[in-house]
């Protein structure tokens, strides 16, 4: 059985942080602060920790377009070195994980008075997957064919269809990617607790004591403490700014800029064609903005787990916080329209919408690149690693791709701060949940064994976790059972998000341990039975389980407020 990661290990945790000094402290539990933990973990010689205010992946690294992309757009902006090197990342990243970071093919639909030329675009998708060393398997061609690409990504348009082109991506559950990671670092001796809110800093190293001390909050249940670390990280993506503004070395100069930086998805019934499609994206190019000569987006629409499709995404600016950030009524109009421009027949209103979801992307302000441009801390203008006179590194921008080698490169930097030898293995140990880990000896056919869908819980939670599930059933048969009758989903599967993965809410639990919140209905007919069982098996009592339901139901109705 895979080793445990629970509310037992962050009670443990919170109590470690309270009283063993760390040698670095990482705050933020995105993709960006997951990878570093498990990049200083698997280093060795450093003690560090990581707290997350919320969820694992609540914010921006479970709200993106679920894709492990190159940038195909920077090769417009002649940006070769952020394209080769994103397609570097995610070649490592299937690499490191092949059950989650699988490869799509992406369908670049050409309309008439598209912005770009398809033999332009063809052109550049054979650079760009050239770029790759997969692309002795993933040729980019050019369709012209209408019927050839209609069996491919399903009934688009036909009315003004020139072609597609189509290049080589890859789809990924981002929160999976995070939890993943982050489990791989409590492997390895990472202090991880979520739901550890930072709320200021007390004390900065000085001749007498050589660490930063910070006040933290356990949000569930209240209680304040002090953590110590040599080392302060911030990874918090679009709240960096929030903390940054406590810094003692506060200069009154937000980092980052909101304008454009959000971004909301649709999640809608497949739009793309019958079981018997290929599992193939396409970006389009919008045409709401022809008629007031503006400039023309893309989109995606990418499918979704449980027969569902995610469109996505706008670049628009939050009225509030990121915490705040969710589709307004003008979004989900203009994302719903492209998308019925581009599948005529399917009739879709609002009432189509399963859900929808919201992200604010961490955007560096120019000013602020160009005045560290000579600094050595300077990465690149996607993403900026930099200290604080104060001695706090903040990790600014970045993205879901990138995030290892982010990771690595501000690991490098705290391995020389700290004299400690480095390492970076990052790229080449695979994720526990790596299907190439092996069953290790594992027998899943012992006699009386209770099986379960073996193949569909490794994709979902590799070698291990499919073994800890087992291993329930294989004690209690009763846990082979399905939630519903319309998921995959079992009640073992449940038991281990609490048991395995840290979940502590339901939403958790719903969101993003499983995704069950993403699929029809949203999961509000199951969650009193989910909530019921955890009763009878996670030590919840009936007041606790009421709340979580109608927490959830709250959450669910926020997001979905402007449908």
């Amino acid at each position: 059985m895979s080793v445990e990661f629970s509310s037992n290990t962050r009670t443990q945790n919170i109590k470690t942080l309270k009283t063993e000094p760390l040698d670095v402290l990482v705050i933020g539990g995105g993709i960006v602060g997951a990878g570093l933990i498990r990049d200083i973990a698997l280093n060795g010689g450093i003690r560090a920790g990581l707290i997350e205010q919320g969820d694992f992946a609540c914010g921006t690294s479970g709200a993106s377009s679920q894709l492990i992309h190159g940038g195909f757009r920077y090769l417009a902006k002649r940006d070769i070195a952020l394209v080769k090197q994103a397609r570097k990342e995610r070649e490592t990243l299937i690499h490191i994980a092949p059950n989650l970071v699988k490869p799509i093919p992406i369908a670049i639909l050409g309309y008439k008075g598209d912005p770009y030329p398809l033999t332009g675009i063809r052109l550049a998708a054979q650079y760009y997957n050239h770029l790759s060393k997969s692309d002795t398997t993933e040729k980019a061609k050019l369709l012209l064919d209408v019927h050839k690409i209609q069996a491919m990504v399903g009934p688009v348009a036909e009315n003004g269809l020139k072609g597609c082109v189509v290049l080589w991506d890859s789809k990924v559950d981002d929160a999976r990617l995070t939890i993943a990671t982050l489990k791989d670092a409590h492997r390895h001796g990472g202090v991880i607790a979520n739901y550890v809110q930072f709320l200021e800093f007390i004390a900065q190293p000085d001749a007498s004591n050589p660490t930063h001390r910070i006040m933290a909050k356990d949000v569930i249940s209240g209680e304040c403490f002090e953590i110590a670390a040599r080392k302060i990280v911030s990874a918090t993506g679009p709240w960096t700014d929030q903390l940054w503004c406590k810094d003692p070395s506060y200069d009154g100069v937000p980092r980052l800029v909101t304008k454009n930086a959000k971004g909301i998805h649709l999640i809608l019934p497949r739009c793309h064609a019958g079981d018997t499609a290929v599992q193939c994206g396409i970006v389009t190019y919008t045409h709401a903005e022809k008629s007031h000569n503006e400039k023309q987006r893309a989109i995606f629409i990418l499918p979704g787990e449980h027969n569902t499709s995610i469109v996505g995404t706008t670049e628009t600016t939050p009225e509030d916080g990121p915490e705040f950030a969710r589709p307004s009524t003008k979004e989900v109009t203009y994302l719903l329209s492209e998308a019925q421009r581009i599948f005529p027949s399917m009739s879709l209103d609002r009432s189509s919408i399963i859900g929808t979801y919201a992200g604010v992307r961490p955007l560096i302000a120019t000013n602020h690149a160009k005045q560290v441009s000579d600094d050595r801390n300077f990465v690149s203008r996607e993403h900026l690693i930099t200290e604080s006179s104060s001695g706090i590194l903040y990790v600014y921008g970045g993205k879901l791709t990138t995030h290892r080698l982010i990771a690595e490169e501000t690991a490098d930097y705290l391995a020389e701060s700290l004299n400690v030898p480095r390492r970076c293995k990052t790229a080449v140990c695979p994720l526990p949940s790596a299907i190439s880990d092996g069953l290790n000896g594992y027998d899943t056919d012992k006699e009386n064994a209770h099986l379960v869908d073996k193949e569909r819980l490794i994709q979902r939670y590799g070698i291990r976790g499919y073994q800890s599930i087992q291993e329930f059933v294989n004690q209690d048969a009763t846990l082979a059972e399905s939630i519903t009758m319309s998921l995959p989903f079992v009640k073992a599967e449940i038991l281990y998000a609490y048991w395995g993965e840290m979940a502590m809410t339901l939403e958790d639990l719903l969101w993003r341990r499983t995704r069950i919140g993403w699929t029809q209905g949203q999961g509000f007919d199951i969650a009193p039975q989910i909530a019921q069982f955890l009763v009878e098996s996670n030590d919840w009592n009936q007041t606790r389980a009421k709340v979580e339901v109608q927490k959830y139901k709250d959450r669910i109705q926020w997001l979905n407020f402007n449908l």
